[in-house]
């Protein structure tokens, strides 16, 4: 009999309890698992809805301070010389309804000498008072202050373009002592900079506004400004149950050392900060020369970012509130559990939005659901267990129960009954048992008979094993009679046989070799090569014949041998049989003629190879020739072009200057016809501003012609080449585009890009050009590139016939100079390292000819 905890009925009765168990549980956890998810991510949708909502709200209280500063700079633009105007507009803008408790003041402060030239300080300044009026103060127009336009929020505007606005970090003014962040705009004036507009709002308004922006979310939200100082944060309470105050002007960084459980939203920061950085630096406007200035007083943390937004503001690429990272913590200094913080991106200033919201609702649903399903669960288990257990019982327990029993009492009639009575398959194994058992009485029978045949096959073995013996003995007196090494090496690379001549070869005994594999017995480099040729014939079933050399009698022997597979009677290999024939000598004369024949080979060689040499010679001594021909030719050619540019300014300013003083005198002669009547009022006012346009231009170009390096914006200096060629374009009927970058500038001398500019438009013009069209094009492409600055101009005038582009890439290439391109190219190549190129379109874009001007300026 089984013990009871052996039998089957328990045992399957404790399997279901496990699998029901595991299943229940595995079925509650990833309920919990999936839901969690599910209302984490509803959550985090919610939170962003929320933090835009949020962002959105603040961006438009902030969208009006920008406003705002744009028009205090307009009215300093306007009335830069006017200070009683500025003393009343600029109070009377500030003092907005509704407003006190958000600007705290703004002003107009002038760059040095650019307003009123007599002094270096003269700013105008409002400043609200206990009272809440704006008073003018004067204190940063002391000499004993501080230069004000050295300060953080005044100098990074000067590379701001026009009508933006920069946010500066949150501060507390040395003379009002206001917490307060500054809107600064840049003004100009004729293309210059004459200083910035701004606008002082409280921090406490910003911190109100967020207080009050989450009060019934239970959750909360903080902003950090652009260098990651805190502009807001709710009061939080320490370990002793005291409500400390926030520190505001503290950077992120220190707060969250003091804070550890905003550690991993301080890296995220950072990373963030770092993603900006470096996307930023892919295409800044302005170099770090450029801007050292700004950042020689700014602490080194903050450095690159600053340069960052600059360069970022000149594009203006962020336009909307953005969602820059989402993450979870596992404990939060306010809340202290769990929260879900999202983290968004204003536009223009650049402050961050941290909103915070608590994650505890979330799991107490998540583990009522889980224990509402669980209770259901476990129900269902049971009642399926209860009947499982029965039906199982019933189907085959029983019945295997029933033919143990008959087993046990040696009655084979019940088994035989359990058997005609069922047809499953405990029918099935009481059959099986029934004929396992007239099995075994048969077996047994025939055992006597075994024995007897086996006693037979015996003798005849016996007699089988003494003939073998014999023979033998015989095919060993035939291998050892053999002067070739003859062995057998088994699919293991173990030896079998081997003959005496092999023996000797190898100076061992038979007993040393038999049963070892080749690399215990042959030197190294032969076991390898037999051992790989042994492969070979295993899984080829071929023969194979290759010669080895084999060191007999401390001499080097070469052997030619033939490896042969042996097969078993199912033709499976079972061994290789190889057999070595000493062919020395006839080796030894074959590597003789071997040897004269390379001697033969070999001296042909060294001929064939010094004509090869003389000719190499000859080519480089011409390909020297010709580059020392084309450099003498484009020295020759700069220093005739240097003389030709210098004398090239007054014809070309005669040549810009001619057609505006023809445009003077027949405007004199309008005047007078204007005079007597004669002439419309409107259409000489529209002559006389075309007029004042075109000298405009004119006197741009030649206001500052010296050979000094300055910052030079490239794109206003064409815009203005192109305006004062207009009459030309017009003649011919041609529409001229510029596509480049809002700003490019670079230093280097004015002149000679005047020069280049002016050249390749005009020769373009004449050229290209041979009459008049509804559909004439240029199209100018302006682009720089670390040092290198690249004009592209395209054209759909007179399309070149392949002889004379070939003729023109000649002149290129040789240096020669015959007109104005192949002078340009030879001082773009001696002066600025650059150079031209002319290639022509297959009607791309509805254009035939495509120039190329290369020039490198300094950093």
């Amino acid at each position: 009999m089984t013990n009871w905890r052996s039998s089957l009925p328990i045992q399957f009765m404790f399997i279901q309890l496990f699998v029901a168990v595991v299943i229940i549980v595995a079925s509650i956890w990833f309920i919990k698992s999936i839901e969690r998810d599910r209302l984490i991510d509803n959550q985090t949708a919610l939170s962003i809805n929320l933090g835009k909502t949020i962002t959105a709200k603040l961006q438009q209280k902030t969208n009006r301070i920008e406003n705002l500063a744009v028009s205090i700079g307009a009215i300093g633009e306007l009335y830069q010389k006017s200070p009683n105007e500025l003393n009343e507009i600029i109070p009377a803008i500030l003092n907005q309804s509704g407003q006190q408790n958000v600007i705290l003041g703004g002003g107009i402060w002038p760059e040095p000498y650019s307003v009123n030239s007599s002094k270096e300080k003269n700013s105008y300044f409002w400043s609200r008072n206990y009272a809440d009026e704006l008073i003018r103060v004067n204190d940063y127009n002391f000499d004993s202050t501080p230069s004000y336009f050295k300060a953080d929020w005044y100098v990074p505007a000067r590379f701001y373009p026009t009508d933006t606005t920069y946010w500066s970090k949150s501060y507390i003014d040395p003379y009002t002592n206001n917490a307060m962040l500054t809107a600064s705009v840049p003004m100009w004036s004729d293309h210059n900079f004459i200083g910035v507009s701004t606008v002082d709002i409280a921090l406490s308004s910003i911190d109100n506004f967020l207080h009050t922006a989450t009060a019934n979310q239970g959750g909360y939200v903080f902003a950090l400004d652009q260098q990651n100082r805190l502009l807001s944060y709710p009061e939080v309470e320490d370990s002793s149950g005291l409500v400390s105050d926030h520190e505001l002007f503290l950077p992120f960084a220190d707060f969250a050392k003091k804070h550890p459980d905003f550690k991993a939203l301080q890296r995220k920061v950072s990373e963030v900060d770092q993603q900006f950085i470096t996307q930023v630096n892919t295409s800044k406007a302005y170099d770090d020369e450029q801007l050292a200035d700004v950042i020689a007083n700014v602490p080194p943390r903050e450095r690159d970012k600053l340069v960052a937004l600059i360069n970022q503001n000149t594009s203006n690429k962020l336009k909307q509130v953005e969602v820059i990272a989402s993450l979870q913590l596992n404990s939060d200094p306010k809340l202290k559990e769990p929260v879900l913080v999202t983290i968004f991106l204003m536009p223009s200033t650049y402050w961050k939005i941290v909103l915070v919201t608590p994650i505890s609702a979330i799991t107490n649903n998540n583990q009522s659901l889980a224990s509402s399903v669980g209770i259901y669960l476990v129900s269902i288990q049971i009642l399926a267990l209860m009947l499982l257990f029965i039906m199982q019982n019933k189907l085959f327990i029983t019945p295997i129960s029933r033919m143990v029993r008959a087993l046990n009492d040696s009655n084979p009639a019940k088994v035989e009954l359990e058997a005609t009575q069922r047809n499953d398959e405990i029918g099935m194994l009481a059959k099986a048992f029934s004929s396992r058992t007239r099995q075994l009485e048969i077996a047994l029978a025939s055992l006597d008979a075994t024995n007897l045949a086996l006693e037979q096959q015996l003798d005849v073995q016996q007699q089988a094993q003494a003939e073998l013996k014999e023979k033998k003995e015989q095919l060993n007196t035939v291998l050892n009679s053999a002067h070739n090494l003859i062995f057998i090496n088994n699919i293991d690379g173990e030896f079998t046989l081997v003959n005496d001549q092999f023996c000797q070869t190898l100076g061992r005994d038979r007993a040393d070799i038999l049963g070892n594999k080749d690399h215990l017995v042959m030197p190294k480099e032969i076991a390898q090569v037999n051992a790989k040729n042994d492969q070979y014939v295993v899984n080829t079933k071929f023969e194979l014949s290759y010669e080895q050399t084999f060191p007999a009698k401390d001499k080097q022997h070469t052997y030619l041998v033939t490896k042969f597979p042996i097969f078993d009677d199912q033709r499976q290999v079972t061994a290789v049989g190889t057999i070595a024939f000493d062919i020395s000598v006839t080796k030894a004369l074959e590597l003789k003629k071997k040897a004269q024949f390379e001697i033969l080979r070999q001296e042909t060689s060294d001929n064939i190879r010094f004509i090869e040499k003389l000719e190499q010679t000859n080519r480089r001594l011409l390909d020297e020739s010709n580059q020392a021909r084309s450099e003498s030719n484009r020295a020759i050619s700069f220093e005739r072009v240097k003389v030709e540019n210098q004398a090239l300014y007054p014809s070309l300013v005669a040549a810009i200057v001619k057609p505006i003083f023809r445009k003077q005198d027949d405007l004199a002669a309008s005047a007078y016809r204007l005079a007597n009547g004669e002439l419309d009022a409107v259409e000489f006012n529209r002559a006389l501003a075309d007029q004042t346009e075109r000298l405009r231009h004119l006197e741009y170009l030649f206001s500052a012609q010296d050979y000094l390096a300055k910052p030079i914006d490239l794109v206003l200096l064409l815009e203005h080449i192109v305006a004062l060629l207009q009459p030309k374009l017009i003649s011919k009927n041609i529409n001229l585009t510029i596509h480049s970058e809002k700003r490019l500038v670079v230093d280097g001398i004015h002149w000679h890009f005047l020069l280049i500019f002016y050249r390749a438009i005009s020769n373009t013009i004449n050229d290209a050009f041979y009459q008049p069209s509804e559909k004439n094009r240029i199209e100018i492409h302006l682009d720089k590139t670390n040092n290198q600055i690249t004009m592209e101009l395209k054209d759909n005038g007179r399309r070149l016939t392949d002889e004379q582009l070939d003729k023109l890439h000649n002149t290129l290439a040789t240096n020669d100079v015959t007109g104005t391109l192949s002078a340009l190219s030879v001082w773009l190549k001696s002066e600025f390292n650059g150079g031209l190129s002319i290639s022509r379109l297959e009607q791309q874009a509805g254009f035939n000819t495509l120039q190329k001007y290369h020039i490198e300026v300094s950093n």
